[in-house]
């Protein structure tokens, strides 16, 4: 059996040599932004998609997640897991002005003690995931005023605030919540369920809400008044997590 690092240089050769018109690999030029500030970003970004992050190296950043796992049965012990894993890895490339950003996604299957490495190679996850690395690039080179200034002293004051006030809200009203019907208004609002327990649901959706309405000077937000402001806003303005996530979707 090939060695697991031999198999995925095999797969990303062939991809190199793909037909015109394939999938071009996600990338973007720094223009001046930090690497450093970009990876701690993207790993933001990670987390957002229920990938969990780890920096492997100064310029390395890899994301992954489980996304199928069971038992086989009747397989020797020990090579009787089957685990399909997701894994995108982002590397800075190249220095000064020619430094970039680029991003390599891949699934590793995990079956009778052996690893098979396959590129993915969907045009919509690819697309996202440029999408995302240009987005990244283009807020922390546009140095906007942070929504929390003016009103807390630090962005980990603001975070904090708003998730103690969510936790409260949590408090109050989870009898009244499923999980379903909580992952449907995050969804709804153009956010990714990070858990698929009704309270952690439920602190994902308020923390953001109340930091979104702290941030304005307001105490009491809702789903629905938010939904009416992310819509009156220009579709590349609106907020759309979890776009790393081999499943995300986002709302018009």
């Amino acid at each position: 059996m090939p060695h697991p690092l031999l198999i995925r240089v095999a797969l990303v050769a062939a991809l190199a040599c793909a037909p015109a018109g394939a999938q071009t690999a996600p990338s973007v030029a720094l223009e001046g932004v930090e690497g450093v500030a970009v990876l701690d970003a993207l790993a933001q970004e990670c987390y957002e998609a229920g990938l969990t992050p780890d920096m492997a190296s100064a310029e390395v950043l890899d994301c992954s997640s489980v996304i199928e796992e069971r038992l086989l049965a009747g397989a020797p012990e020990g090579e009787d897991r089957f685990v399909v894993t997701h894994k995108i890895r982002f590397t800075l490339l190249g220095r000064g002005a020619e430094a970039r950003v680029g991003a390599e996604a891949w699934t590793e299957t995990e079956e009778l003690g052996s690893v098979i490495e396959q590129p993915v190679t969907s045009g919509d996850y690819l697309g996202r995931a440029q999408r995302v690395l240009r987005a990244v690039v283009a807020r922390l080179r546009s140095r906007a005023t942070p929504p929390w200034a003016g009103r807390y002293e630090s962005e980990q004051a603001w975070h904090l605030d708003a998730h103690l006030k969510a936790v409260s809200h949590c408090d109050s009203n989870l009898a009244s919540m499923t999980a379903g019907s909580v992952a449907a208004e995050l969804r709804s609002i153009g956010l990714y369920p990070l858990d698929d327990d009704t309270r952690d649901l439920c602190e994902q959706l308020q923390t953001h809400l109340f930091e979104w309405a702290l941030a304005r000077g307001e105490s009491a937000p809702t789903v629905a008044a938010y939904a009416r402001e992310r819509a009156a806003l220009p579709p590349d303005q609106r907020v759309c997590t979890g776009q790393l996530a081999p499943d995300a979707t986002c709302p018009p």
